[in-house]
């Protein structure tokens, strides 16, 4: 089994980058610049992949710590990290994972989270988590792939394919309601608002982006 997963992993994170640098160029970046120009003070990002978000942070962060549990994303991130490093104060990257975040309480200014919430296990518990480092006031910052309408053709393929999309997708899931996750969880939102993820596949296009606070 551990065979089987080791090869998904590789694969994911061999063409998570092109996929999703498609994306990129085709507009998503100018969606991370707007996003990421919120965070402030000391930094969590999780699930921080391969480092799209890396360019859009600001001097407005003074410690940005990123963790990413996939070692061949991983491995591409702390490349991308050494030869082009982010304006803040200071930057590192660490072992965790999303439902069980190795940090004390009320330790983070910022938490960013963009195309998270499909993949972890237990969406609700690690927003959970994201509420307990949360320093009071603080902002989690997020950017995710969510259930189309029900009744759609696009919310149906998102039901037949989930399974295939797990598999080849590192766990993602793309019907998942996150949207209703975030709004009865422990964070209290902002704002958010729908959007598309250019470039993708149908069943991945349909987008929440926001910011909440604890």
């Amino acid at each position: 089994m551990r065979g089987r997963r080791a090869l998904n992993e590789r694969l994911f994170g061999f063409y998570y980058p092109i996929v999703v640098g498609l994306s990129e160029l085709a507009g998503q970046r100018k969606t991370r610049h707007a996003l990421l120009a919120q965070a402030r003070g000391r930094t969590l990002e999780i699930g921080a992949g391969n480092g799209f978000n890396v360019p859009h942070y600001t001097d407005a962060v003074s410690e940005l710590i990123l963790t990413e549990p996939n070692p061949y994303l991983s491995r591409r991130l702390r490349e991308r990290l050494k030869s082009s490093p982010p304006p803040a104060g200071s930057w590192a990257l660490a072992a965790a994972n999303a439902v069980e975040l190795p940090f004390p309480d009320e330790s983070f200014d910022t938490v960013v989270g963009t195309y998270v919430l499909c993949t972890v296990p237990d969406p609700r518990q690690a927003l959970d988590e994201i509420h307990r480092v949360l320093r009071p006031g603080g902002a989690y910052v997020f950017l995710e792939h969510v259930r189309a309408p029900d009744g759609t053709v696009t919310a149906l393929m998102q039901d037949v394919l989930a399974p295939m999309n797990r598999y080849f997708g590192a766990g993602c899931h793309p019907n998942r309601r996150t949207e209703q996750t975030i709004r009865n969880s422990s964070v209290s939102v902002d704002h958010l608002e729908h959007g598309t993820m250019p470039l993708a596949v149908p069943i991945l296009r349909p987008t929440i982006l926001g910011t909440a606070h604890r």
